[in-house]
């Protein structure tokens, strides 16, 4: 691996508890050669004092852009404009044509344009050359629009997908050097977003988690069984239907304990329909957790439930199955592609209560089936999604892709 291969890492939010995959993935591209230099949009969503001690050292190196004060940030615009001034407002047009003339993503964009500005002259800075972006596209977008540096980015499901006007998705392609998909299935929805000749630029290159870790021998299933969702409480992560499933479950005399890990605007919601159903006794709301006590959690977890109405390809799923979780899915977006049905997991239709009560039933019924999903999981993501490799392989694309270049200044 070429150790001259440098990257600009922008990311939307670092470090971001459910996106721990993301420091992963930064130490791992450093291991095999790239250098790596990472900016974050938004501060870490915790304090200081409450990060990893790997998160810490991380962030002490990160830029944060919003962190940048008003003051410099408005003299960083302006030395811009009287160094460049036609690429200063070509950016600008750019940035305003993005919003279709809508008020409101015109207010959202001037902000996009702003953050650009100072990211692109942080590269400059460091004299690097290529930017890649996480939960951040518009942004680089934007920045290659006014400097002279390329921009990639990396789509990780929903949030990217879902609404291709509004996100710009088509111009986001068109701009890039080259698209990550992280699922097949999502390559598969961003080539109806571009025109063909467009399409050798869709990568796919999956994400993974560090699976060395042997998981202890299973133990027997508890009693009351203890199932576990972990992710944000979103409408699309369809948490609602779990609590109906509950209800069935406890009505057909399988009573329950389930717990969400996670947190979001649909907390509150989901508290208050669990006592409307009568359940609130059997589910317990933990909030966000860090990764030691997320581990704890899925050692005292029978059955691993996901109830999305929208996904990528979860990696809370392969933790899960790492764990030797047996786990019900839906059978959506990228989820395929690691579960087989039957097989690693259980999928059922989506928002089928009845078809996910089913299955959850299925395997509570049978610690033999549960014993024989569970390992057979664990095997799956140890060959197919582990970080390690998969970061080596994607490290080398960058390396082919993204050579050194001498910034103009």
């Amino acid at each position: 691996m070429a150790s001259s291969t440098r990257l600009f890492y922008l990311v939307g939010q670092f470090p971001a508890i459910n996106h721990g995959y993301l420091l992963a993935e930064i130490t791992y591209l450093r291991r095999f050669g790239i250098e790596v230099l990472v900016a974050s949009v938004s501060p870490p969503d915790r304090p200081f004092e409450q990060l990893t001690p790997a998160e810490r050292e991380e962030a002490a190196q990160t830029y944060y852009v919003k962190s940048v004060p008003v003051a410099r940030a408005a003299l960083a615009h302006l030395g811009e404009f009287l160094l460049h001034p036609l690429r200063y407002l070509r950016g600008l047009i750019f940035a305003l044509r993005l919003t279709r003339g809508d008020p409101q993503r015109m207010f959202f964009h001037l902000a996009y344009f702003a953050e650009a500005v100072l990211v692109g002259r942080r590269m400059r800075d460091n004299a690097v050359s290529h930017l890649l972006a996480n939960f951040s596209a518009t942004v680089a977008l934007i920045t290659s629009h006014i400097f002279p540096v390329t921009m990639s980015f990396t789509v990780h499901g929903f949030g990217e997908l879902y609404d291709p006007v509004g996100t710009s998705l088509a111009e986001r392609i068109s701009g890039a050097q080259f698209v990550r998909s992280v699922s097949r299935y999502g390559r598969g929805q961003l080539m109806l977003s571009c025109v063909r000749d467009q399409w050798s630029k869709l990568l796919y290159f999956p994400l993974g988690i560090d699976a060395t870790d042997v998981p202890g021998p299973l133990r027997a299933m508890s009693s009351p069984p203890r199932l576990l969702c972990v992710g944000r409480l979103a409408p699309e992560k369809g948490q609602a239907l779990l609590l109906e499933a509950i209800v069935a479950l406890h009505r057909d005399g399988c009573p329950v304990q389930l717990r969400f890990a996670g947190d979001g605007p649909d907390r509150q919601w989901l508290e208050h329909r669990a006592a409307e159903l009568g359940i609130s006794s059997s589910v317990d709301f933990v909030g966000w957790v860090d990764p030691h006590r997320i581990r704890d959690l899925y050692g005292e977890t029978d059955l691993f439930v996901l109830p999305s109405l929208a996904e990528g390809i979860p990696i809370v799923l392969m933790e899960a199955m790492a764990m030797q979780l047996p786990c019900v899915a839906p059978r959506i977006a990228g989820i395929p592609e690691l579960i087989e049905d039957g097989v690693d997991g259980l999928l059922f239709a989506l928002a089928d209560v009845n078809d996910l009560t089913k299955k959850i039933r299925t395997l509570l019924s049978s610690p033999e089936l549960c014993a024989k999903i569970g390992a057979k999981a664990r095997a799956r993501v140890v060959r197919d999604y582990d970080i390690a490799l998969n970061t080596q392989r994607f490290a080398a694309a960058l390396a082919e892709r993204v050579g050194v270049k001498d910034l103009p200044k």
